[in-house]
């Protein structure tokens, strides 16, 4: 019996309140067995069985845990979805509202609609009776309608014919810009200020593809300014000269052998500079395959034909 009682008071102290009734109930059925603490340990292992009670406790609290976890999900989601409802339930009626005033404004217009059908039938039967009075006035309507529609399309051909001068002239320009770039290694750009830019190959004859190029601009005041030279050769007197005769081909004619001056001096470096400046002017000759086809004084010719702005 002490045996038992020590167990029991043992089995209180490592219990929670919620284990005592169990273990209490353990020591009623010891102590009603009777024995002595050998039979007890023989007859009931104590620290085993309290393993397996606290697992079981321990399986109920986790039940109780996710029963709860879930509860509150579902408590959760419950709200979510009453919020949506809400939500959707302020949307269908705002829509609702919406519908109401489409319809009104619809049955509005259909009224309208419906009073002018009414004041258009009244009229077309108006004029279906001034109709059946007047063939002479049709039959001149008819006839002016007749001479409208010659003369437009009269009109319109003459117009179509324009179009197409038009297009000849821009085809005939592209076909200029294309010759001065494939024969005269020539091209033309507007750069970032509006000035204009000329870049020159077939130059060097040594570098065919070596370019050199010039940039006018036009003044406020009237008459032209150089922005850029490169590679920089004396265009002063030239510039004098455009500025005076408004001649901007002659200009760019000039530039060119301006530089075909310098190309001159590079290759013959002995020259004076009256011997660089007559063998410049009389154009250091090209190579034959392409710059025998088309003199240096032939670009200002082609250039009067394009139009620079």
């Amino acid at each position: 019996d002490a045996a038992a009682a020590s167990a029991a008071s043992l089995s209180a102290r490592r219990t929670t309140p919620r284990e005592r009734p169990a273990r209490a109930a353990m020591s009623a059925a010891v102590a009603h067995a009777g024995g002595s603490s050998e039979d007890l340990s023989t007859l009931v292992d104590l620290d085993a069985l309290q393993g397996e009670l606290d697992g079981a406790l321990g399986q109920v609290d986790m039940w109780v845990a996710r029963r709860e976890l879930s509860i509150k999900e579902a408590v959760l989601e419950h709200k979510d979805t009453m919020v949506a409802a809400e939500e959707l339930k302020v949307e269908l009626r705002e829509k609702e509202e919406t519908s109401v005033v489409a319809s009104r404004e619809l049955r509005r217009r259909r009224a309208g609609e419906q009073a002018d059908l009414d004041g258009l039938r009244e009229e077309a039967t108006q004029l279906r009776e001034l109709g059946k009075g007047l063939p002479e006035e049709l039959q001149t309507s008819r006839e002016h309608v007749h001479f409208e529609r010659t003369e437009l399309e009269r009109e319109t051909a003459a117009l179509a014919g324009d179009e197409m001068v038009k297009a000849q002239v821009l085809q005939a320009h592209h076909s200029a810009v294309d010759l001065y770039r494939r024969r005269l290694g020539l091209r033309f750009e507007i750069g970032e200020d509006q000035e204009f830019r000329f870049f020159f190959r077939l130059v060097d004859p040594a570098d065919h593809e070596r370019e050199f190029m010039v940039a006018v601009r036009v003044k406020d005041e009237g008459g032209y300014e150089v922005v850029d030279c490169a590679p920089e050769v004396e265009v002063a007197a030239l510039l004098e000269a455009c500025n005076r005769t408004d001649n901007l081909s002659g200009f760019v004619r000039g530039v060119r052998m301006a530089f075909r001056s310098l190309v001159a001096a590079e290759e013959m470096p002995g020259l004076t500079s009256h011997a660089v400046a007559a063998n410049g002017a009389a154009d250091v000759a090209p190579p034959a395959d392409v710059y025998s086809t088309t003199s240096v004084a032939s670009i200002g010719d082609m250039l009067e034909m394009l139009p620079l702005q």
